[in-house]
């Protein structure tokens, strides 16, 4: 656009806000008239088994580079579980049962500190399962899979937990493939999947369930009508389809526990069943390194971060967060890498700071490498307001 001034802006930010405003109170009602579950997920999105233990890593990628010291932090792991299930009760007014961990990634210790949290079951990738049971799900020409009672069953912890796991292709078809196409088709294409995944189940062990979970980006901005025209044909589709019958997980369980038992649960996530682009290249080392080196301090200063005070606990807690880490990779670049190192940095900082400590000079200085933070300053980055009133 152009010509708006700033009182423009602060409207449409208000107009905003207020529709946002909305959003807790439509997702209580439709969950307490039984059409919706809410999960919950990690606090401030940590990938947990890195917090748990960063050597974690070195199980789906034994190659992977790590820095000198562990970063093995439970407790810290536990306290984003529990942060988050207190912000949910404090926003709809119920206890979550179940949790997407942060990009789908788990480890047998992750499950663990799931089940102490008091959530039932978690969710997670076909790719974990795939490692965890030694098998590769195979699928047919039209991306169907060939044997869909290994995928679509919750799965029995020896922890007592519950595990399911997502269809990948149907899941990354809507996120990625379906805005494309015309809403008929989208779902169309979807339903020839299902079919023929139900007609190859066998009639015992059931009920069957196809998982499908979008993981963390908005699709809808993708799709014509912000993905209504689809999510209508696909919801008269299912409700007409007597084959299929939309359900909460845990009615599910409550109705027909898991039964088959998981006997080990592999370490990884949704993205190649590891947690490579999380960890193991420099970048990343240096990065958890500094955390490690910060949270150690901040251990010695105040504690256990439960007890930190807040104006360190939370930048700390913030500092775990996944996206960090995820722009740490060589995979992963924006105009804005810079920005994001100098943030990163920016809530190490803090602890210094407020304990009257000076940051070390590692953590002063960028953790990217220099060639790459020189890449992405010659870039483009974000349209900034300038000084005046107008900003078109």
């Amino acid at each position: 656009g152009a010509r708006f001034t700033r009182e423009d802006v602060r409207y449409v930010i208000g107009r905003q806000r207020f529709m946002a405003s909305g959003v807790p109170h439509l997702y209580h009602r439709l969950e307490r008239d039984g059409q919706v579950e809410i999960l919950t997920t990690p606090y401030y999105h940590p990938i947990l088994p890195l917090i748990i233990d960063d050597r974690s890593a070195l199980r789906a990628d034994p190659s992977a580079q790590l820095p000198e010291i562990p970063f093995q932090y439970p407790d810290d792991a536990a306290f984003q579980l529990e942060e988050a299930i207190a912000s949910h009760e404090r926003a709809l007014g119920v206890r979550p049962r179940g949790v997407w961990p942060s990009e789908g990634a788990v480890s047998p210790e992750t499950a663990d500190a799931i089940r102490k949290a008091g959530l039932t079951w978690f969710a997670s990738d076909e790719g974990v399962l795939a490692r965890s049971v030694n098998v590769e799900l195979r699928r047919d020409e039209v991306g169907a899979l060939l044997e869909p009672g290994l995928l679509y069953r919750p799965y029995r912890l020896a922890n007592g937990s519950t595990a399911i796991f997502r269809d990948r292709e149907l899941s990354d078809r809507i996120g990625f493939v379906y805005g494309d196409m015309r809403p008929e088709d989208a779902v169309g294409d979807m339903i020839v999947k299902l079919e023929r995944a139900r007609d190859r189940l066998p009639n015992e062990g059931g009920p069957y369930l196809a998982s499908i979970i979008l993981d963390g980006e908005n699709a809808w901005e993708q799709y014509p009508n912000n993905g209504n025209d689809f999510l209508r044909a696909l919801y008269g589709k299912l409700q007409s389809d007597d084959r299929f019958e939309t359900v909460r997980i845990s009615d599910l369980l409550e109705k027909t526990p898991a039964t088959v038992e998981l006997p080990r649960l592999h370490t990884g996530s949704w993205i190649e069943a590891s947690l490579r682009v999380w960890s193991g290249e420099p970048a990343h080392a240096r990065a958890w390194s500094a955390l490690e080196r910060t949270r150690r301090f901040a251990q010695e200063q105040w504690g256990s971060l439960r007890y930190m005070p807040k104006s360190v606990r939370q930048p700390l807690m913030v500092a775990e967060g996944s996206d960090w880490f995820w722009w740490y990779s060589s995979r992963n670049s924006s105009p804005e890498d810079g920005v994001f190192d100098e943030l990163f940095r920016a809530n190490l900082e803090v602890v210094w700071w407020f304990a009257g400590a000076e940051p070390p000079e590692d953590i002063r200085s960028p953790l990217m490498d220099p060639q790459r933070l020189a890449a992405s300053g010659a870039r483009v980055g974000a349209m900034l307001p300038g000084t005046g009133e107008r900003y078109g």
